[in-house]
């Protein structure tokens, strides 16, 4: 877990922002963030959580937490109850998965007994199903003021309109990669050269950009299908090396969320034993889908930095895409995708 509130880097319009609600008391409620995925939002969830609980964060409140206090340090520890953390089982995050892992939310109607707030953050809040949308709609509008929720989503257009209107929203935007680069480099320990494409190619995302200045072979993945995406011949093959690394970063990314370790999952996985095993199977083959997806489109970032698409370029990647995404078979969209592009 982040250990101070200033090791997350960039996003300084919204931090500005979240300084300015702490301190007029404003950040209450439920609280929506936004933006795509690799920006932070989870991150930043957990550090708003913290500067409200933080017990010397109350004079002058803003987005910061001393790490030391008993609200602190027991969040950091992972044993604090007044905190919870609600992310998707298998496709969706459904009443009964509310009801076995949290209750049924229904401590968010009583005052919170440990710190000053009682925080829920609905990771991926885009999988909410519309009955359970419809059960978080009816708990903002009767916790007390001292419940607070945060939903984080890169697909805000598949919440309920009514959650979307209801809540607070603050949006993340990628950093340009000229102002991202020096951190990375920084971060990473990397020359600015290197930092600077790693930027470009996360789109000035820092999560990915670090990850990516990190790994050379990543790196050269994504070259090789740029160098080839134009011309359609050979991307499938290119394509499924790229999308290894992308599925390691996003199956990193949830294990470590879960508090899963590799080993523990793979046997999981395998055994498919209850309902918890075969939703983490189900939440890999998503995540599967994902990383095929974000393999075209980073490597179509770097090709469109380097030089204009030919005609039909656009429609042609966004086809494969929405195949890939609705579990069309991946071999034949791939070929439609190779073929298109390769016509004379």
């Amino acid at each position: 877990m982040i250990s101070t509130a200033d090791s997350f880097r960039g996003q300084q319009r919204t931090r500005r922002l979240l300084d300015g609600y702490l301190a007029q008391g404003r950040l209450t409620g439920t609280l929506l963030l936004l933006g795509q995925r690799g920006l932070g939002k989870t991150t930043l969830a957990t550090i708003i959580a913290r500067a409200l609980t933080c017990e010397r964060n109350t004079e002058r409140p803003r987005l910061w937490f001393c790490g030391e206090c008993y609200a602190c340090r027991s969040i950091a520890q992972g044993e604090q109850p007044e905190l919870v953390i609600v992310r998707p089982r298998g496709q969706d995050i459904s009443v009964k998965q509310i009801e076995e892992d949290h209750d049924g939310f229904r401590s968010a109607l009583l005052h919170p007994a440990l710190l000053s707030h009682r925080v829920f953050i609905i990771d991926e809040a885009h999988h909410l199903n519309e009955f359970t949308g419809n059960q978080m709609l009816k708990l903002f509008e009767e916790a007390p003021a001292q419940t607070a929720f945060i939903l984080v989503t890169d697909k805000p257009e598949l919440l309920l309109p009514t959650i979307l209107s209801r809540g607070q929203k603050l949006r993340l935007a990628p950093e340009p990669a000229e102002q991202l680069s020096p951190v990375v480099a920084e971060d990473a320990t990397v020359t600015l050269e290197t930092a600077r494409e790693a930027a470009r190619m996360a789109a000035g995302r820092y999560v990915e950009a670090l990850a990516l200045a990190r790994d050379d072979d990543w790196r050269d993945a994504v070259r090789q299908l740029a160098a080839l995406l134009y011309g359609g011949a050979g991307t499938a093959a290119a394509a499924g090396v790229l999308a290894e690394f992308e599925l390691a970063a996003l199956w990193a990314r949830h294990l470590a969320a879960s508090g899963l370790d590799a080993a523990t999952a793979e046997k999981r996985i395998r055994r498919a034993k209850d309902d918890h095993d075969r939703a983490l199977r189900v939440r890999r083959n998503e995540l599967t889908r994902e990383a095929l997806i974000t393999a075209y489109d980073r490597a179509a970032w770097w090709a469109l930095a380097q030089t204009a698409p030919p005609p039909g370029f656009a429609r042609a990647l966004w086809d494969l895409k929405l195949r890939i995404d609705q579990n069309v078979d991946r071999r034949l969209s791939q070929t439609v995708f190779e073929l298109t592009l390769s016509r004379p």
